[in-house]
């Protein structure tokens, strides 16, 4: 074991770094620390209104001292524009350590800190969804003197682009405002423009489109479900050297245009025609006296206007486009190798006269195209025209695209490779050589993620694992975009809570999450009826607002929250939504007073997308469309949720120290359990409807225990075994491995894992998948595609397995490490692999964990943070024989923080 210096580092402030524009509360500080050991009690926090004063004790507005890197700031209550310095200071033998100051600013608090109102255009008639063009907005302005401080604060009912004396102030926070529900909760974003303005004239320019606001959204047909016109409201505060300070705001001195975007949305797609941009109106010299005034507007009676509290979506990766086919006189087909949410973006010459468009798809139909059923009533096309040859750059600004492949129309050929047709009359088929791409055409794609860290890494000796873990990787981050998108390519796009619920756990090894998620649980939180019961997906538009969220899917909410407190110990977001949960679990104990849960369950959706058990199983009813299965009985499926929601309900509240209500949630609990055993558990230890998904659940969240639960993994191999494939759907799958692995069968989870043949991640990955598929027979072992109403090729539900690979084949279990400083080690070292590693940069620290075969014996390496203890939990049959105390599985062994190398033998081997 090897122990280094501490060192405090990555402080965060409400997960976010340095944010500009924080929620005016009591935010959580954490930080991560490496090395070690610390004594208890060894964090100070120092707070401080400037970064100099940090080093001045009596300089301090607030200071404290913990044990665990996190602490909820409770010094002098924050208001609009407070700007703070923080640092952590830690105690250790190799003395003491000061990390680098951190930073966070307070945005406008409430409604009462802004003036002027909102501004909008004048409503055009004649409107429709393929001509209703984007409104330009400029003010211009004199300032007296370069500024010392400036802040834009900026929202919009719909989303905007913004710049500042033609720079953009929105190239890393893209869609702006983000998605909420309007009618309730609305959301400003703060820039720092101080570095773009200049004594002298000064402009503002704004590009607003429709969005979620006034677009199409979810399975709605029509547009405009929070209104049908956007409207922007921004504030610019300054102050001079001589401390004069100075607002301009949103009014009626605002002047308003139009340009080259002719309609955009982001399901629909985007038209652009560049010959209508007003050139140069971005710049403070430009004239728009023939500009129009605005619409003035109220705000919206009861809706909520805050700071962002989450990282907005950014460009994350420029990917370069293969051409694949030439169809003649047709499109042009490219692949960027990888399922992305984003846009393409064409740099080409082109000839006025043509229109180029541009349709995109996650797989090509057998001849080659785009393959475009599955969208339903998504188009996800742009169209561009020019006012000359070129050349030209042309990519959307206001829509997003769920994509692999793209198929372009209007590309320039080459040169010379048009060979005219022969004037022969009896030529009844003039031969023309083949279409060939321009060579100074470029097509490439641009996908995007939310700003959020990336803290995760898995890999092996087996390089399909690998593949694998970077598809639900990329799976997470097309789809962790404002809401837990269920996909992002049809014309669903919503935060389904189901889908969230069961791959939050592995999303939160990949990236941070704690901000996304906290906003997310938000979202849930204002679609809460006043019956307590929460929606299916969020926010909440037609049918959900109207029925019970599903069991499994409604609950998803509480996991989201447990999971903030757990692993990121965010007690801030937790104190916030405890009232909803609280609200939540009485209403379905009062629909469900005897436990079984039965009614308010909505549409009931079950083990969603599960695979027949047997001969018999129908479709799931009412779904008959979908093609899709959900083969375990309901009541059986939902009461295991019951009772999982109160025993988090209980953690949740206990956490938060509401200890009449945690014993008050835990006894219910076990009220349920007992509910759920003498309603559908044997004395064999088998369970109604005998499906894997039963047995799986049951026992991963602890219905039965002990022989109960071992009978019942006895079952469940036994169906395994005869399928000879895993038939779970959206609530078995992320339990099976992991279930079959502890209970003596890890043969047999890694058989299933590996496993390459239809059904299974393999099978996927081998049909071409860079992400996660909504279904298992997403394509078919023929190449046949399933039912097109319902079949993404980007949803991460079945990426939950990305939880067993770094907790079980790297032994890498992070979630007791806040609360409890524990990184529990219980490896697989399965022989049908040769190494694994991972790590993880915990809110905590870094914790890496990897082990290499060498014949019968194990290397294990482990580096555990400073304010962590390992406990390794030996297989049996394996011996510690170097690197810590000997010991033999199933031994805890506990290890301290530092690095650690060990070496593990098997019985064999003695």
């Amino acid at each position: 074991m090897s122990a280094t210096g501490v060192s405090p580092h990555r402080l965060v402030t409400g997960h976010r770094h340095d944010p500009l524009g924080l929620p005016a509360r009591h935010p959580l500080l954490s930080w991560s620390v490496d090395g070690g050991p610390l004594a208890p009690g060894s964090f100070e926090v120092r707070v401080a209104e400037s970064r100099a004063a940090l080093a001045e004790p009596e300089q301090l507005i607030w200071s404290t001292h913990t044990e665990r890197p996190w602490v909820v700031y409770d010094g002098p209550p924050l208001g609009s524009r407070d700007r703070r310095y923080w640092q952590v200071v830690t105690a250790a033998p190799s003395g003491r350590a000061s990390s680098e100051p951190a930073t966070f600013e307070v945005g406008l608090a409430g409604l009462a800190d802004w003036h002027g109102s909102w501004v909008a255009p004048v409503s055009r008639p004649f409107r429709r969804e393929s001509w209703d063009p984007c409104p330009h907005l400029r003010r211009t302005f004199t300032l007296e003197d370069q500024p010392e401080r400036a802040r834009l604060y900026a929202t919009a009912l719909g989303i905007y682009r913004v710049w500042v004396n033609g720079t953009e102030l929105t190239a890393d926070a893209l869609f702006r405002p983000g998605w909420t529900d309007y009618r309730r909760r609305l959301y400003h974003q703060t820039f720092d423009c101080t570095h773009l303005l200049r004594r002298g004239t000064n402009v503002i320019a704004v590009v607003l489109a429709n969005g979620w606001y006034a677009g199409r959204l979810g399975l709605l047909r029509e547009p405009g479900f929070y209104g049908n016109r956007p409207a922007f409201r921004a504030q610019l505060e300054t102050s001079g050297p001589d401390g004069a300070t100075s607002t301009l705001v949103t009014d009626q001195a605002w002047r308003v245009g139009y340009g080259a975007i002719q309609a955009t949305d982001l399901i629909r797609g985007e038209v652009q025609d560049l010959r209508q941009e007003p050139r140069g109106w971005r710049d403070a010299g430009f004239d728009d006296g023939g500009w129009a005034e605005p619409d003035q507007l109220d705000h919206p009676a009861g809706v909520i206007l805050e700071p962002q509290p989450h990282d907005s979506i950014r460009a994350h990766r420029v990917h370069e486009g293969r051409l694949v086919h030439e169809h003649g006189r047709g499109p042009a087909v490219f692949d960027f190798g990888q399922n992305i949410v984003g846009w393409t973006r064409i740099e080409s010459p082109l000839e006025p006269s043509v229109e180029l468009i541009v349709r995109h798809g996650e797989i090509l139909s057998p001849h080659r195209r785009v393959y475009s059923e599955n969208l339903r009533g998504a188009f996800q096309e742009d169209r561009y025209a020019v006012g000359e040859r070129g050349p030209h750059r042309l990519e959307p600004l206001f829509t997003l695209h769920g994509f692999r492949y793209a198929e372009v129309w209007g590309l320039p050929q080459a040169p010379g490779t048009d060979s005219p047709a022969s004037d022969s009359e009896s030529d009844a088929s003039p031969q023309r050589v083949g279409f060939q791409v321009h060579p100074d055409a470029a097509v490439t794609a641009v996908s995007v993620e939310t700003g959020h860290d990336a803290v995760g890494t898995f890999e092996c000796s087996d390089e399909r694992l690998n593949a694998l873990a970077r598809s639900i990787e990329w799976t997470v981050r097309d789809n962790f975009l404002e809401v837990a998108t269920d996909c992002p390519q049809r014309d669903e796009r919503m935060g389904w809570l189901g889908d969230a619920g069961v791959i939050a756990p592995t999303a939160a090894y990949m990236f941070d999450v704690g901000a996304f998620l906290a906003k997310f649980t938000q979202d849930a939180a204002d679609a809460q009826t006043a019956d307590g019961a929460i929606p299916s997906y969020v926010p909440s538009v037609p049918p959900s607002e109207h029925i019970p969220g599903a069991p499994g899917w409604a609950d998803g909410f509480v996991r989201l929250v447990h999971l903030l407190v757990e692993r990121y110990a965010d007690v801030v977001s937790a104190a916030r939504l405890f009232d909803h949960v609280r609200r939540f679990v009485d209403h379905v104990d009062r629909h469900n007073p005897d436990g079984l849960r039965v009614s308010a369950v909505g549409a009931d959706f079950g083990d969603w997308l599960s695979l027949p058990e047997h001969d018999g199983h129908t479709i799931h009813p009412g779904y008959e469309y979908t093609g899709a299965y959900s083969t375990s009985p309901r009541a059986v499926v939902g009461t295991a949720h019951s009772y999982r929601t109160f025993v988090e309900a209980a953690r949740i509240a206990g956490r938060l120290g509401h200890l009449g209500e945690s014993e008050r949630y835990a006894a219910r609990a076990e009220e349920i359990r007992a509910a759920y055993r003498a309603a559908f558990v044997a004395t064999d230890g088998t369970i109604d409807g005998a499906t894997q998904t039963v047995y799986a659940q049951a026992v991963g969240y602890g219905l039965v225990r002990d022989e109960e639960a071992e009978m019942a993994v006895e079952h469940l191999a036994g169906l395994i075994e005869q399928r000879g494939h895993l038939t779970t759907g959206i609530h078995g799958t992320g339990h099976v491995l992991a279930v079959l692995a502890r209970h003596g069968h890890e043969e047999l989870a890694v058989r299933m894992l590996l496993r390459d043949e239809y059904p299974g991640w393999l099978h996927m990955l081998a049909s071409g998948a860079t992400t996660i598929w909504e279904r298992w027979d997403g394509i078919k072992p023929d190449g046949t595609v399933a039912t097109s109403e319902m079949n993404s090729f980007n949803h991460y539900a079945l990426g939950g397995i990305g939880t067993f690979l770094y907790e079980r084949l790297a032994g890498l279990d992070a979630s007791a490490l806040s609360w409890d400083g524990r990184v529990d080690v219980r490896p697989l070292y399965t022989p049908r692999l040769d190494w694994v590693r991972a790590s993880y940069q915990s809110p905590s620290g870094t914790i890496e964990s990897g082990w290499r075969r060498d014949g019968a014996t194990i290397t294990h390496q482990l580096n555990v943070p400073a304010t962590a203890v390992a406990h390794i939990y030996l297989p049996d049959g394996w011996t510690l024989r170097s690197g810590a105390p000997a010991a033999a599985g199933p031994a805890d062994v506990r290890l301290g923080p530092g690095r650690h190398d060990l070496v593990i033998a098997s019985a064999e081997s003695r």
